[in-house]
């Protein structure tokens, strides 16, 4: 039987990284919209945080540190590519190319996570 790299750890795991993805895209956000760093900071702090909420309430099973980290991740991404972004400013359609890249990696892990989720419960979609 194969190894699943998507089983749940302590507090890293391979869900981490759609987490940090997560943050990384939201920092794109103020020079792509025009919306303001700190809204897009309270957004990013409030979509993570309903999502653990969402996570519970269907029934997924995390450590508290797993969760914390959830939550701190996305943040930690948007702070440190706002940084990057101011220091390094890159054209709209640099941005925009990032972006994409940013959001078809995220996509993918999401979905390979999904995929690996619904094979080890095969009742899932029961």
């Amino acid at each position: 039987m194969a190894k699943d790299w998507w089983q749940k750890g302590r507090v890293f795991d391979l869900w981490s990284i759609p987490h940090f993805l997560f943050g990384i895209l939201m920092a794109f956000l103020p020079p792509l919209l025009g919306v303001s760093l700190l809204t897009t900071l309270a957004l990013t702090l409030i979509l993570a945080m309903l999502w653990e909420i969402y996570e519970k309430f269907v029934d997924i099973k995390e450590t508290i540190p797993n969760s914390l980290l959830d939550i701190i991740l996305p943040v930690a991404a948007l702070t440190l590519t706002s940084y990057f972004l101011l220091f390094y400013p890159l054209q709209r359609d640099e941005l925009l190319v990032a972006a994409g890249a940013v959001f078809t990696l995220y996509a993918f892990t999401n979905i390979s996570g999904w995929l690996a989720y619904r094979r080890r419960n095969r009742d899932f979609m029961r």
